[in-house]
């Protein structure tokens, strides 16, 4: 059985990651107050108060991936950051089409663990949040 070799990731990688994600969390950040805005009047006091600080919390993890740099890797982060950056496009694409609030709920928690995950150095909560947010943007699959 053959072996693949993991390429370290450079700092200009890392910079890369740091500020794609940072995008990517502005972009969640901006769908979820979208939905707010759109939804306003349909939400209950529970679902505004979590979605309001959810979008808290994207806005400032996103603010958080654009300060840093070579501080967001760690040993075995390549595959995991992989993932996220593959899953990227397909989340915000897919929280523009749900109507659901408890699926929008649930891909705005699951973002937060992936962040997390990241800022943590805990690849299992990357890909155990990354799999939960696949899930909801995804059931049949």
């Amino acid at each position: 059985m053959a072996t693949q070799k993991i390429r370290k990731m450079t700092a200009l990688d890392q910079a890369q990651f740091a500020y794609d994600t940072g995008r990517f969390y502005q972009t969640v950040a901006r769908q979820i107050g979208d939905f707010l805005h759109d939804n306003i009047k349909e939400l209950s006091d529970r679902q505004l108060s979590i979605l309001s600080d959810d979008q808290t919390r994207l806005i400032s993890y996103s603010n958080t991936f654009f300060s840093l740099t070579e501080d967001i890797t760690f040993d075995g982060a390549a595959p995991y950051f992989r993932s996220v950056t593959n899953a990227t496009k397909q989340i915000t694409d897919a929280i523009d089409h749900i109507q659901k609030v408890s699926d929008i709920i649930s891909i705005s928690a699951g973002v937060i663990g992936v962040a997390a995950g990241i800022l943590s150095q805990n690849g299992p909560l990357i890909a155990s949040s990354l799999a939960a947010v696949l899930t909801t943007i995804m059931p049949d699959k």
